[in-house]
């Protein structure tokens, strides 16, 4: 491990540079938080409501910051100690074959990098959230949930893990065949974790029939959505925000609510919400997001298997020979700033997608009023960003910002 090998160098700045990044698009957003705002926003957003915003947004911002700078110091540490070459040295002193090897690295890495990370998701729990009276989870919810994801981590994602590793260890062709592997599972987890999955976090309850529950299957009706049920979701269990989704595919596909939707909307305005999700199945967004996905994960894959081959690049972290489960976790660290690069295309499909799915919404429903007064409704009592930086919006947001919807629903 050497300042001048190019590796390390590039590894080093790519992560000193996403850092600074990051800070950079903070401070900026949090400087948009004292601009004017327009009459149309002003109207969501009254001053009572900015100041509360404002003290939400910059305390949220502390703890992203403090998770960050802790995890960037512990990273920098750990390799200035030569951490990575020892875990791989204890981790082949087990004596298990390179890809059982390659798996306890990447579990110990996941490990570490999750506990160093809960002090900080609890601190926004307990701390920010239930400080501006969003939180709703008790700490035993929380430890479940931390230990239900640890737990499916190691069922699901560890054998997904050895094979990709055995792929990288055995075949020539190893990026083209862990690509075919990887986008076969994701299309399976698409059916079976509305399934299986969801239901070990959240408590599905079939909506009791009544207006809400036949205009639901009239619109889905008219739109010729099929849908297999329509649920309430306990969100209120966790969090006092509102949510809804929709999951699965063809015949599985389950509509869901938060029960704090329920709450907080009209029944016109969750037809409103619904009809704007179903735009985005009318629309093809969600194969056309899922194509974008596997492109990126084409182009990832190989750069990983061109590094893989590279001794220089383990040595840039200390590391003996060409051990492939350390290999992608080292990867990992070099793949930030490009992983930012290819994100941007797809933020950008995004946020044109929205906004064609707000057009079909405001076509299926026979108005903008519903959908402009639910999205109101959601940003204000999320306490959202009413202008954020358009750096920060380029970089991070999946939506366009409210005012932008709002004036494109407007629209004649």
């Amino acid at each position: 491990m050497t300042p001048s090998n190019p590796w390390f160098l590039a590894a080093l700045i790519a992560e000193l540079g996403v850092f600074h990044l990051e800070l950079i698009v903070m401070l900026l957003n949090m400087a948009r938080l004292g601009k004017p705002l327009p009459q149309t926003l002003a109207e969501v957003f009254p001053e009572e409501t900015r100041e509360k915003l404002r003290e939400y947004i910059a305390d949220g911002a502390r703890v992203s910051l403090a998770k960050d700078a802790t995890a960037l110091a512990a990273l920098v540490g750990f390799w200035w100690v030569g951490g990575f070459g020892m875990l791989q040295a204890w981790a082949q002193g087990l004596g298990f074959s390179p890809e059982n090897t390659g798996v306890i690295v990447i579990a110990v890495i996941l490990l570490a990098q999750t506990w160093l990370g809960l002090p900080f998701e609890a601190w926004n729990t307990f701390g920010v959230e239930a400080r501006h009276g969003f939180n709703r989870t008790t700490w035993r919810t929380f430890l479940e949930d931390h230990a239900k994801s640890l737990a499916l981590m190691a069922v699901i994602g560890l054998p997904v893990v050895w094979v990709v590793v055995w792929f990288f260890s055995h075949q020539p062709l190893a990026p083209l065949y862990a690509w075919l592997f990887l986008a076969s599972f994701s299309v399976l987890m698409t059916f079976l974790a509305p399934r299986l999955l969801m239901p070990l976090f959240l408590k599905f309850t079939p909506l009791e029939a009544g207006e809400l529950r036949e205009a639901i299957l009239d619109l889905a009706r008219k739109l010729d959505f099929p849908v297999s049920e329509v649920s309430v979701v306990d969100g209120s269990r966790r969090s006092a925000k509102a949510n809804a989704f929709f999951a699965g595919f063809g015949k599985t596909r389950r509509i869901a609510l938060f029960d704090t939707l329920l709450q907080n909307h009209t029944k016109e305005e969750i037809v409103a919400i619904l009809a704007h999700e179903i735009g985005h199945n009318k629309c093809r967004h969600v194969p056309l997001h899922m194509a974008l996905g596997l492109v990126e994960m084409g182009v990832m894959l190989s750069l990983l298997g061109w590094v893989l081959k590279s001794t220089e690049f383990f040595a840039a972290f200390g590391v003996k020979g060409t051990p492939v489960g350390m290999g992608l976790v080292l990867f990992s660290l070099l793949y930030q700033p490009l992983g930012v690069l290819t994100g941007l295309l797809g933020l950008a499909v995004s946020r044109r997608h929205e906004f064609q799915a707000d057009a079909f919404a405001k076509k299926a429903v026979g108005s903008a009023g519903p959908l402009v007064e639910g999205l109101k409704k959601l940003s204000r009592d999320h306490l959202a960003h009413p202008q954020p930086h358009p750096l920060a919006v380029w970089l991070h947001y999946s939506h366009p910002p409210l005012g932008e919807r709002l004036a494109a629903l407007q629209k004649s």
